[in-house]
């Protein structure tokens, strides 16, 4: 039973030493935004990032001007609103 003390008493200790935040995060002024201010995502459901060299593929795929947030998204395939079929 002190062994066990012991390790809960060790193991408490030595959490403060750990650092948890190992992994890289985003920093959301990475990411694209639209002009309410939401994140934007492809027709994928993928967040789409500031200076992403996918976004250029994507806006010339669908045939949409360079720099656009606001499309719509139908059957997987980006359209202007308006256009999009019906």
């Amino acid at each position: 039973m002190k062994n066990i003390i012991l390790l809960i008493f060790i193991g408490t200790l030595t959490t403060g030493c750990i650092d948890y935040n190992i992994l890289p995060t985003v920093d959301s002024k990475d990411f694209l935004r639209n002009k309410n201010g939401g994140i934007v995502k492809d027709c994928q459901g993928r967040i789409m990032f500031k200076n992403d060299e996918d976004n250029e593929s994507f806006w010339r795929v669908f045939n949409l001007p360079k720099g656009t947030t606001e499309f719509v998204c139908v059957n997987g395939k980006a359209y202007l609103p308006g256009k999009e079929p019906k």
